[in-house]
């Protein structure tokens, strides 16, 4: 899970800091149903674990994006929508 990002943020910028850890498979940021904002959250997943894990520690407490710290965590387990794609 990616956490405390700015509205401006975009899956694309995300993506781009993200793959520098790995091959990934999506990244899904949910959005709310009337305005459809980003809930300033969002998931990546990667291809495997190890590359998860190794996001995690890559990023932890060194990613700034429009003046704050971006959060990272790894979730198992979780199911996120199907593939929508990037939109770019």
């Amino acid at each position: 899970m990616i956490g405390n990002l700015d509205e401006r943020v975009d899956e694309r910028v995300v993506y781009e800091i993200m793959v520098q850890a790995g091959p990934l498979v999506d990244v899904y940021f949910p959005r709310d149903k009337d305005s459809k904002r980003h809930k300033g959250y969002g998931f990546a997943e990667y291809e495997t674990e190890e590359s998860a894990q190794y996001a995690l520690r890559l990023f932890s407490g060194l990613v700034y994006l429009c003046n704050r710290s971006v959060r990272f965590a790894v979730g198992f387990g979780h199911t996120c929508p199907p593939f929508q794609g990037i939109n770019w």
